[in-house]
């Protein structure tokens, strides 16, 4: 997606035209402009607030296996699916790009996760994926809060914040409590698109 470059740079869109390519499948995420923020809905401030009032910390985290756990268990409850890497994997690229790939979480006062983000960092944008919160971080707002930390505090200098995709299928199915969520924060939508092209 043209976020993700420096500067206008479609050339490749124009060549898969040229040779004859087709979208097979168009997929649409949810990406938060800097420069032109809207603002966030009065839903997803008052969670955040909540979670503040009930003193949740917001801070990096290298803890990936306690995350991890939390984030296998909301996906295999609520989507009947698993995380696309395993803990081994995404601390293996962790190490391999620690200044590109980090961890976030809420915390409650007894020290417990109750949320996380993982973030990949790239040079105009943050990527939030594998996003989770516990039965106890959705109800105390410590999600909402996470994601704001985030994009006010830590990628603040960032000119978009990418929540990724909210379709399956090849976006046939679009989870629109999802996108809900993610627009409530502000994003509105942009499309990952996959070609084909006979060769």
């Amino acid at each position: 997606p043209h976020i993700y470059s420096s500067h206008p740079s479609e050339e490749p869109l124009y060549a898969l035209f040229r040779m004859g390519a087709t979208v097979v499948s168009r997929s649409i995420s949810t990406t938060i402009d800097q420069h032109e923020r809207i603002h966030p809905s009065q839903l997803r401030v008052r969670g955040a607030k909540k979670a503040m009032s009930a003193n949740i910390t917001c801070a990096p985290c290298d803890d990936y296996d306690t995350f991890w756990s939390l984030l296998s268990d909301t996906l295999a409850t609520c989507h009947n699916t698993s995380p696309v890497h395993t803990a081994e994997e995404i601390k293996l690229l962790r190490d391999r790009f620690p200044n590109n790939i980090k961890l976030y979480t809420a915390t409650g006062c007894d020290n417990s996760t109750l949320a996380g983000v993982v973030v990949y960092d790239s040079v105009n944008v943050a990527h939030l994926q594998y996003i989770a919160a516990s039965p106890e971080g959705k109800k105390s707002g410590a999600l909402d809060a996470l994601i704001m930390y985030i994009i006010k505090e830590e990628y603040a200098h960032k000119r978009y914040i990418d929540f990724g995709i909210s379709t399956e299928q090849g976006g046939i199915v679009l989870n629109e409590g999802l996108i809900a969520q993610k627009e409530g924060f502000g994003g509105r939508a942009i499309v990952y698109d996959t070609y084909e092209m006979g060769i």
